[in-house]
C-alpha cells in the first residue's frame, strides 16, 4: 500500500501489543505521518484489574517507536456491547462471531471516535484487508493480499463512512513478510506477537463463562433426538454444541451430526451427513457496500477460513437476504456472521438468522472436524 500521501497528516493506529499493528505504526511514520497509539482496555476473563499483556506490550512499543499511546478503558462498554451478546448467542442456540461485532462498534466505533477526537484523519489497523476508493468516491474493501491471513470478512459489517476512514497497511503484504520486516527493525514483541483469537478469553472456554454467570446451565442435560424426534441419547447442555459438530456427542450407529441447537425444548437434534447440509441461508442485519440487486450472483462465506460458496442473493425490504446456495454447505450456523463476494470485492455482510436443511443432497460427507462453526474472531 502507498502510504506517502499521509506525509505530515495525522493518524492513529489500533495498537494490540503484537505484530502486525507494531509493524503498521513503523510502515506509517517512514512514510512520514504523525502517529498516535490507541489501546483498548477491554473485559477479560480471570484477570479482574489487572493490566492485560496486551496492553503493556502496545506500551512497550510506542516508547520504542517514539509515538505518543494512549488507553481507553472501554471494559464496561465491552461487557455490554460485546461479553452479553456473545453470551446471549449461545443460549439462543446460536453460534456468535463477537470480532465482526467488535470491529464495528469498537474499533471502527469507539477507537476511531477517539482519533476523530484527537484530530486524527485516519485509523490505521493491522487487518490483513485492502480498502481503496472508487472513481465515485465510494471506498471499497477487498480480500487482502495473503490468503491465508485474509481478515475481511471480519470487516464486512463496516459501513462506507467508517471505511472512509480506515487504513490497513499490510493489506497487500503475507504474514511471513510481516514478521521477517519486523525482525529486521527489532520490532519482534517480547510475548511473540499474535493476537488471541478471543481477546476475551485467554483459555477459550467460553463454556465456563457461560456456567460461572448463569450457573443453572451446568445442571442443564437433555434429549438428543434425529429430526424425527427419535431420542438417541441425552446432551450435557445445549450451550455446549454447534451445527456440524460430530465429534463429542457420545452416541452410537451415525456418524451424527449436530443439525440445530433448541434452548426451548432443551434438545440438540442431529442427523447424517447428507441431512446436516443446507441448501438456503437467510441473513438478518445486512450491510451492503454496493447496492443490492435481486438475483445478485455472489460468492458466499459463511464462516471464519471456510471456502466461498458460489449463491444467488434476494435481499428484502426488511434488510434481510435470502441466499440460495449451488452446492448445498455443511455446518452453517445461526449467529455466524456471512460475508458476500464479487471476487476479491466485499459486496457486504450481515447474520446468518437461519437455515433450510436439505436431505439427501449430493455432497462428499463430512471428515471429523470439518464443517464446525466455532466462535470466531
Amino acid at each position: 500500500m502507498d502510504l506517502q500521501h499521509l506525509k505530515n497528516r495525522r493518524v492513529a493506529v489500533a495498537m494490540s501489543g503484537g505484530v502486525d499493528s507494531t509493524l503498521t505504526v513503523a510502515l506509517l511514520l517512514e512514510a512520514g505521518a504523525e502517529v498516535l497509539g490507541l489501546t483498548m482496555r477491554l473485559w477479560r476473563a480471570g484477570v479482574g484489574n489487572v493490566e492485560t499483556p496486551a496492553a503493556t506490550q502496545a506500551a512497550e512499543a510506542a516508547v520504542k517507536l517514539g509515538i505518543s499511546h494512549r488507553v481507553l478503558d472501554l471494559r464496561e462498554k465491552f461487557r455490554d456491547g460485546i461479553i452479553a451478546p456473545f453470551l446471549e448467542s449461545y443460549l439462543a442456540g446460536e453460534t456468535p462471531s463477537p470480532c465482526v461485532r467488535c470491529n464495528r462498534l469498537f474499533k471502527f466505533g469507539f477507537l476511531l471516535d477517539a482519533a476523530r477526537a484527537e484530530g486524527c484523519e485516519f485509523l490505521a489497523t493491522g487487518h490483513y484487508a485492502c480498502v481503496e476508493t472508487a472513481p465515485d468516491g465510494t471506498p471499497v474493501l477487498r480480500r487482502g493480499a495473503d490468503p491465508a491471513k485474509d481478515q475481511s470478512y471480519f470487516l464486512s459489517w463496516l459501513r462506507p463512512e467508517e471505511l472512509r476512514h480506515a487504513l490497513f497497511p499490510l493489506g497487500d503484504r503475507v504474514k511471513t513478510a510481516v514478521k521477517a520486516e519486523a525482525g529486521h527493525r527489532g520490532l519482534t514483541p517480547s510475548g511473540g506477537g499474535e493476537s488471541q483469537d478471543l481477546c476475551f478469553l485467554p483459555d477459550g472456554d467460553y463454556q465456563a463463562l457461560l456456567e460461572e454467570l448463569h450457573p443453572e446451565l451446568a445442571a442443564a442435560s437433555g434429549e438428543i433426538v434425529d429430526r424425527r424426534g427419535r431420542v438417541l441419547g441425552r446432551h450435557r447442555g445445549f450451550f455446549r454444541y454447534t451445527c456440524g459438530q460430530r465429534r463429542g456427542l457420545g452416541l452410537g450407529g451415525g456418524p451424527w451430526f449436530v443439525l440445530r441447537v433448541e434452548p426451548a425444548t432443551n434438545r440438540v437434534v442431529v442427523g447424517t451427513a447428507e441431512e446436516a447440509v443446507a441448501s438456503v441461508v437467510r441473513l438478518r442485519d445486512m450491510n451492503w457496500l454496493t447496492p443490492p440487486a435481486s438475483g445478485l450472483r455472489v460468492e458466499a462465506q459463511l464462516r471464519y477460513r471456510m471456502r466461498p460458496v458460489p449463491a444467488i442473493a434476494f435481499p428484502d425490504a426488511a434488510g434481510g437476504v435470502r441466499l440460495e446456495l449451488e452446492p448445498p454447505v455443511a455446518g452453517v450456523a445461526p449467529g455466524q456472521a456471512a460475508a458476500l463476494y464479487d471476487g476479491d470485492r466485499v459486496l457486504g455482510g450481515g447474520w446468518i438468522a437461519g437455515v433450510e436443511l436439505q436431505a439427501g443432497a449430493d455432497v462428499e460427507p463430512l471428515k471429523d472436524g470439518e464443517g464446525i462453526a466455532r466462535p470466531t474472531a
